[in-house]
């Protein structure tokens, strides 16, 4: 493919995606001839300058066309897909493997990706390490792999927002991080991704469009799902009081809380009681999991173990991703 700019044509060799950082280096010394010498040579103060100074970005950019066309690719590919994100701009280092993968939702209203991630990620354990490829010669970026419509590669650095931000179950941040930073680096912003629906994620994902489906009225159809390497979430219809009572089928007295307009992962069917003790005799219940995690306890609970009923009372809708 050649790019042509104002005076010359130029090829570009992808292993430029390899020395990046010294190349947004050569970007900061064109910028300090053009007065924006305050403008660090990283990835998000690049964005910042992209998306702000507009007049003077543009100037900046017409230079490197015309005099450093071999640093229009890094400028065309990287900088502008660091997103931003709220709170302040404190961030840490990603710690990545390539095993399995702790996914849990930070402050974002973006359960609609994180609960579809970990549904992929319990199905399939490594789904998530998976989706991300990491280069040899550059420790700083990796490429993560989503379908947008078609599949592309997504380059983001390993530095991730302390704040708001998926992470472990303790939310320090590894390689969901950097799944939920190529996502929001595809619109440019962390709340931009906010409030969305789960088929849209399975697609993001997976590359398959899975439109949402009524609750089954049997459990054995989830479980078939399940055994067949399919990821399931639900999601609960959107409420003004943003929760609802759940009684429990044990004591009516008790109650657990369930959040509205919230997508859970359906992890699996088993037979248990309402607190998740297994049993031969126990009735057939399924197990969703909130993805926002937190501390157990009632009506607060991360983990529910529901009959089919109390599936079909509490969630509006299921999304089922393909076999992965």
């Amino acid at each position: 493919m050649l790019f042509k700019f104002k005076y010359s044509t130029w090829k570009p060799n992808h292993s430029t995606l390899r020395h990046a950082i010294a190349e947004l280096e050569e970007i900061h010394s064109l910028a300090n001839l053009h007065g924006l010498a305050s403008v660090r040579a990283d990835l998000g103060n690049l964005n910042t300058l992209l998306t702000s100074k507009r007049a003077l970005c543009a100037r900046l950019v017409n230079h490197i066309h015309t005099r450093k066309p071999e640093l229009a690719y890094p400028l065309d590919h990287l900088p502008a897909v660091e997103p931003r994100f709220r709170g302040p701009a404190t961030s840490e280092r990603a710690s990545l493997n390539d095993g399995v993968t702790q996914v849990r939702q930070g402050r974002l209203g973006d359960c609609w990706l994180i609960a579809a991630l970990a549904a992929c990620e319990n199905t399939k354990p490594g789904f998530t390490s998976g989706l991300i490829e990491h280069s040899a010669h550059n420790t700083h970026t990796s490429a993560v792999r989503l379908h947008s419509p078609r599949l592309r590669k997504v380059a983001v650095t390993h530095r991730v927002p302390r704040r708001h931000r998926a992470g472990d179950n303790h939310l320090g941040a590894n390689n969901a991080s950097l799944v939920e930073k190529a996502v929001a680096a595809l619109v440019h912003s962390y709340v931009r991704i906010q409030f969305n629906f789960a088929g849209t994620a399975l697609w993001l994902l997976t590359g398959s469009w899975c439109p949402a489906r009524p609750v089954p009225r049997d459990l054995g159809v989830v479980r078939g799902w399940l055994d067949s390497g399919r990821p399931v979430v639900a999601s609960t219809l959107i409420h003004r009081r943003g929760a609802r009572r759940l009684p429990r089928e044990d004591n009516p007295d008790r109650w657990v809380g369930v959040m509205a307009g919230h997508v859970y992962v359906v992890r699996g069917v088993l037979r248990c009681d309402e607190d998740g003790r297994t049993g031969a005799d126990e009735p057939w219940r399924v197990h969703v999991h909130n993805p926002l995690g937190g501390t157990e306890g009632e009506p607060r609970r991360t983990d529910l173990y529901l009959s089919a009923a109390q599936f079909r009372r509490t969630f509006l809708s299921v999304n089922v991703g393909p076999v992965l």
